[in-house]
């Protein structure tokens, strides 16, 4: 009998600012300003502000911009 040892990752729940700004393609910042207007919905831990996943993948990225 063989066993494979087959990890399955939990589905991402939540993103940071940071990976949820590159994903979007926007600056921290935007992301950070709309976060303390409470204009997007997110999470407080302490001083970490978690953007749920579900609502990153759904909004439409930005466009390049040109150089």
């Amino acid at each position: 009998m063989t066993t494979t040892d087959s990890t399955v990752t939990p589905a991402r729940q939540y993103y940071r600012v940071k990976d949820a700004a590159e994903v979007l393609g926007v600056p921290p910042r935007t992301l950070y300003h709309l976060a303390e207007r409470e204009q997007i919905p997110c999470r407080r831990l302490g001083t970490v502000i978690l953007i749920p996943a579900a609502w990153v993948e759904r909004e439409p990225a930005m466009p390049p911009t040109r150089r």
